[in-house]
């Protein structure tokens, strides 16, 4: 069954790919100037697809020979596709979504991911800067001097440890060079946007360098009101010691601060005129109007609520600090000792509306990471093993109107790790690879709940030992094979109310297996790329979380077992040195197989098994499709670039609540740019939702004005926005 199911999952994608060529821009191979290195290495002639360097195994790779479905996105391809933060680059990564959650980002992977951004519920995709863990409340910070952005999907125990079901999206900064370098990047369009960087790199000495980063964005708000603004502004300074061959010393720090207005969860499923449930009708022909006229005002409210409010814009106070480095020391030819250590800091406070009542959403952070890693990369084994500790304490609140949500007084969370991973070659093109982490994972926490604020505890550790277990195959100069079984975790947790025989607020520890069968290949002198990866997913105690603004209740249950199987096939086509075209198909299968809701449910009412249903944000197809040309000229070149996403329908929360499902949508993006011939400077013109298509981000079930409980609050991806930039490299 395993085995048809993978089957099936390959054949569907590879017969809609038919014909067509490449993958998302993702690998956007360019000769343009002023690349990173993640974008270069082109081939000998220069007009085949580049060789693409990846570090997601925490050991350098070529994209091409790393056995996963790795998406690697160059930082300057990032900012040709005018990507500033993570939620952007959604369009980019195949059966992914990065949507708003107020403050925070959910990440989804393939159908894997957590809603919900309280301090106690960590997301199971983990995101990392510079090979640090930053929580999901921290990862909504601008994206500027990148060297690359990667996604590893699929569960990664062993590298990575804890909430790294989903996979790991991790983001590594431009280091200092030795080279005196000025960048600066400027932006300005629609709703008021101002957007400016400027990156000063200054050698000092033959071993020692600096750099430094300013970045600015401005927005009015994509909503009437003025809601979802943006006051954004950056820092980040990082220092590159090398006092020879053997010893390298990284230290980097940033701030960030956020004071726009927050977004307002737009009510979405109800008639504005008769005040009944309409599938997607929003309250206004704009769906980012988060106004209510006098006759919307006037229709019935939850008659438990208090009076409603007619929503205005509100503001977030966002402060984000954060400290990393890493030390490497060459023990020998081919022996390398890593230690990273991080510290973190973070408060937030975000005002807001859910339709028509207000809400007030609270976040404290303060987190530290060490990690201390031996590499060893002899001629037939290549090898790490590691160490890695950690302790965050966080706490926050949530309140809807005047009512407690949730309210986490304390919440600290801390363990240890050991973990190792070994690849051997049996023969020059036959590979076995094997590798394991043990973990210790310690969690407390204390709150109130309820209107009588009545006072909870929790405290409880977790053991958990993960593995992997995999082949590699070389079956032609450019062509690689692999099969690979891993495993992750997901600590346990606590719902924010006391436990009770009729409700237990234990989260038990969510668990998964994963098996990927995949294969890479060129063809056509280094012009025509097909990579495939089929999977199967064996999920057990899934997070399962909802917010019902109805009900005003919050919950996470485990879905005893979900299953999850698909394909992803991505295709990259080069016909000339001027052409590329891209193609991606994602397709998911990803169903409850056993999940009821245990006894004292905060769902009165409503069905308690799920069998059979779609995981939430986890749509069944997602295409992605891309094309660039690059028009030469006597000095320089113009290239026009254009790309596009569909989604299939998908479901917004566990229980499909009408309201929150997202129809079938398809997004374009378009840039064209003139590129100087010395890359000295550049100029060009964007447009991003070009359909002006509304498309559902984190969601809440029912609306309490007008009052219809199968409606949903939500928040929206933006609008169509269009621009113009220019940028400079001095």
């Amino acid at each position: 069954m395993l085995t048809q199911y993978l089957l099936q999952a390959s054949a569907l994608s590879a017969l809609l790919a038919g014909g067509a060529q490449a993958a998302p821009p993702h690998p956007v191979q360019q000769d343009k100037p002023a690349q990173s290195p993640s974008d270069t290495a082109t081939t000998d002639n220069g007009s085949g697809l580049a060789d693409i360097v990846v570090t997601a195994q925490k050991s350098v790779q070529s994209l091409q020979r790393t056995a996963a479905a790795v998406t690697s996105v160059g930082g300057e391809s990032l900012v040709a596709a005018g990507i500033t933060d993570l939620r952007a680059a959604q369009i980019l990564v195949p059966s992914a979504r990065f949507q708003q959650q107020n403050a925070a980002t959910e990440v989804y992977i393939r159908g894997v991911g957590s809603t919900l951004d309280y301090p106690q519920v960590e997301p199971s995709a983990s995101f990392n800067f510079n090979g640090i863990y930053i929580p999901r409340e921290a990862a909504a910070v601008p994206l500027f001097d990148i060297d690359r952005l990667e996604v590893l999907p699929g569960p990664q125990g062993t590298l990575y440890g804890r909430s790294s079901l989903g996979g790991a999206i991790n983001v590594s900064f431009k280091r200092p060079t030795r080279d005196y370098e000025t960048n600066v990047v400027g932006e300005a369009g629609n709703f008021g946007l101002f957007h400016g960087t400027i990156v000063q790199n200054l050698p000092i000495g033959d071993n020692f360098a600096i750099r430094g980063g300013l970045d600015y964005i401005r927005t009015t708000g994509y909503q009437t009101s003025g809601a979802d603004s943006k006051d954004n502004f950056a820092a980040r300074l990082s220092a590159l010691y090398e006092s020879n061959a053997d010893f390298t010393a990284y230290v980097w720090g940033y701030y960030v601060t956020k004071h726009g207005n927050s977004p307002n969860l737009l009510t979405k499923g109800v008639d504005p005129v008769t005040g009944g449930f309409s599938l997607d009708s929003y309250l206004n022909s704009n769906p980012w109007n988060d106004l209510r006229s006098p006759q919307v005002m006037a229709l019935p409210a939850n008659p438990f609520m208090p009076p409603p409010t007619a929503p205005f814009a509100r503001k977030t106070d966002y402060d984000n600090y954060t400290l990393g480095a890493q030390f490497d020391v060459k023990l020998g030819d081919d022996l390398t000792l890593t230690y990273i250590p991080s510290y973190l800091g973070m408060d937030v406070s975000s005002d807001y509306f859910l339709g028509a009542y207000p809400g007030n959403k609270t976040d404290h952070f303060d987190q530290q990471t060490h990690e201390l890693r031996l590499a060893g990369d002899g001629e037939r084994l290549k090898w790490i093993v590691g160490a890695y500790a950690y302790r965050v304490r966080s706490n926050g609140t949530f309140f809807f109107t005047v009512f407690p949500v949730s309210i986490v007084d304390t919440h600290r969370l801390q363990g240890v790790a050991a973990f190792g991973q070994a690849t051997l070659s049996i023969a020059d093109s036959f590979r076995v690879i094997v590798g394991g982490r043990f973990s210790y994972d310690d969690r407390i926490g204390t709150g109130r709940a309820g209107p009588a604020l009545t006072p909870y505890a929790y405290a409880r550790n977790f053991k958990r030992a993960d593995f992997k277990l995999g082949v590699e195959y070389d079956a032609g100069p450019r062509t690689l094979l692999y099969a690979t079984l891993q495993t992750g975790y997901q600590p346990g947790t606590f719902n924010a109310f006391p436990n009770s025989p009729a409700a237990d607020n234990e989260v038990r520890s969510a668990k998964l297996t994963a098996l990927h069968l995949g294969f890479k290949t060129r063809l056509f002198d280094n012009r025509l790329q097909i990579n495939s990866e089929a999977f199967y997913y064996d999920y057990r105690d899934l997070f399962a979380s909802a917010y019902n603004t109805v009900l005003n209740t919050n919950q996470t249950f485990n879905a005893a077992k979900v299953e999850i199987y698909g394909n992803q096939l991505d295709i990259l086509f080069r016909p000339t040195s001027d052409d590329q075209l891209s193609l991606s198909v994602g397709y998911l299968h990803a169903r409850n197989k056993s999940f009821d809701l245990p006894p004292g449910t905060v769902f009165p009412g409503m069905p308690t098994n799920y069998d059979g249903l779609q995981l939430q944000y986890a749509p069944d197809w997602t295409i992605s499709a891309g094309y660039h040309h690059d028009f030469r000229l006597a000095r320089g070149y113009i290239r026009a670039q254009a790309y596009s996403r569909f989604e299939s329908s998908f479901f917004a929360d566990f229980n499909h609540t009408p309201g929150g499902r997202q129809k079938p949508y398809t997004k374009t993006d378009a840039s064209l740019t003139y590129f100087a011939e010395n890359g000295r400077w550049n100029v060009g013109v964007w447009a991003k939702n070009i359909e002006d298509e509304p498309v559902q981000a984190a969601t809440a079930g029912g609306s309490n004005q007008p009052f219809v409980p199968i409606a949903a609050s939500t928040f929206l991806e933006p609008p169509r926005t269009f621009g113009v930039r220019v940028g400079f490299n001095l």
